[in-house]
């Protein structure tokens, strides 16, 4: 991956394992060389303070033998001088507070004492760091046995500041350092762990829209190698289902198909519902089959029925199966369209333009053509047959109509009855070739030839038999088309 934040599917943001991890790392680093730098730094201040504490025992303790006779003899102004001396000699103290037995104090410094710090002063008998946020010593003066007063010292800081502050700064760049390496250390490794996570990904997603054959390298012996290994398992079972549902799909109702392969069942109840029935047979099948080989036979029909699968898929009808000679397609089941009639036309017009179009010719030299009737009602759908062998179609009187209204015609022609065509909408003509009794229906049915009037129509039918003729599409052309409902 090129970046740290990537969209999912969803779009929301997402962070990729390896930075995940270094993050992770870099943070956990960090926080370490933190706590590391705070016990040093109050290591460091503990051992400086402990240095202070020599010194000042050293420098209280000298000035505190300088400070007895002058404050024994109470000269205040030999105090000051030695006190004065004192500071420009030791240039690390910032004040010096000097406090006789008497209770009189003197000052040198900016620095002042509070009153619990002067109570501490008098009651110090040894050298003594003071209560206080500052560097104060302080230490009892003694004279022959007998307190004569006490001095305290404060000591500046800026030498811990300073010690500190180099202290940070190289702490900061070691860290700094640490964390770089590390962060780059953890990101390979990272890289290296989650690499066969995005390629696993990757190729689920290719599997997922429906590429099949991917598969991806097994290597070592490891929880990632095992995944890999379930995940082209699972891509040749996904592949071998993929092919039967093709070789089932040829044969069956797609509806049950997709089902089955869903759901592991089919749930298909029967139930009455509106279609359009179309019929296509040969013209003269007998003298043909009778004249030409089986081989032959079998090809000429396979041709014929591969074009008119093509445009009763584009037109978004169902093939229902193939009867001998004939082809039996549905409009409105399994596919829903509000529009099935006129669709069901323009695909039986189709059919004969690309009849036409084929050119096969007979031994006789008369060219094949086939009749097309088709019939608007409701029919009754349901799994037909014995429980070892079901077949799911549609049945009723509408099919048997449709059936005969083949039966009227000639080749190259599309017959219906005027019920259905007056379903059609705009766009079509009914040339009526009278009121016809038809097998199984009581009254007498008026029956016609259908025709294109209008020129968009015309292109349409054009357009889905170039379509038809155009071996490279799939053969589910309709969903390379799109929507076919104008």
């Amino acid at each position: 991956m090129s970046g740290a934040v990537n969209i999912d599917v969803n779009g929301a943001p997402r962070f990729p394992l390896r930075w995940r991890w270094t993050m992770l790392v870099g943070f956990a680093v960090a926080a370490a060389v933190l706590v590391l730098a705070l016990v040093i730094l109050d290591m460091e201040r503990d051992a400086w303070l402990e240095s202070q504490e020599s010194q000042a025992e050293i420098l209280v303790s000298r000035l505190g033998d300088e400070l007895k006779i002058p404050m024994l003899s109470g000269s205040a102004a030999e105090v000051d001088v030695i006190v004065r001396s004192f500071l420009q000699t030791v240039p690390a103290v910032l004040a010096v507070h000097v406090q006789y037995v008497d209770g009189k104090n003197q000052q040198f410094g900016g620095a002042v004492l509070d009153t619990a710090m002067l109570k501490q002063i008098r009651q110090t008998k040894h050298i003594t760091r003071l209560a206080d946020n500052d560097l104060w010593f302080a230490k009892r003066i003694v004279y022959g046995g007998t307190k004569i007063g006490s001095v305290a010292v404060r000591y500046s800081e800026k030498a811990w500041e300073s010690l500190a502050e180099r202290l940070v700064t190289r702490m900061f760049w070691a860290a700094s350092l640490v964390i770089v390496l590390a962060s780059m250390l953890v990101y390979w490794v990272a890289g290296q762990m989650s690499r066969p996570m995005e390629l696993l990904a990757a190729a689920a997603a290719r599997v997922a829209g429906g590429d099949y054959s991917v598969r991806l390298a097994v290597e070592g012996n490891d929880e990632v190698s095992d995944a890999t290994s379930q995940f082209n398992s699972m891509v040749d079972e996904l592949a071998h289902k993929e092919e039967i549902r093709d070789v089932f799909g040829k044969y069956l109702n797609p509806k049950l198909v997709s089902e089955v392969f869903s759901g592991g069942s089919a749930h298909v109840e029967d139930s009455s519902q509106e279609v359009t029935v179309l019929f296509a047979d040969m013209v003269g099948f007998t003298s043909f089959s009778e004249s030409a080989e089986p081989a032959e036979i079998v090809e000429v029909l396979n041709k014929h029925f591969e074009v008119f699968h093509r445009i009763i898929d584009y037109f978004d009808g169902h093939v229902d199966k193939y009867i001998g000679d004939a082809v039996m397609a549905v409009f409105n089941h399994p596919n829903e369209d509000a529009k099935h009639e006129r669709h069901a036309v323009m695909a039986g017009l189709a059919m004969t333009v690309a009849c036409h179009k084929l050119g096969i010719l007979r031994q006789s030299g008369e060219a094949i053509s086939f009749r097309v009737g088709l019939n608007r009602g409701n029919v009754i759908v349901g799994s037909i047959g014995a429980a070892e062998r079901l077949e799911y179609t549609v049945i009723g009187d509408t099919v048997n109509v449709a059936s005969r209204m083949g039966g009227l015609g000639e080749g190259g022609e599309v017959v219906l009855s005027r019920a259905t065509y007056e379903h059609l909408g705009a766009g079509f003509g009914f040339e009526s070739i009278g009121e016809k009794n038809v097998k199984g229906v009581t009254d007498e049915i008026e029956c016609g030839r259908v025709t294109v009037i209008d020129e968009a129509i015309q292109r349409k039918i054009s357009h889905a038999v170039a379509l038809a003729f155009d071996l490279t599409l799939p053969s589910d052309v309709r969903l390379i088309i799109g929507d076919i409902n104008t």
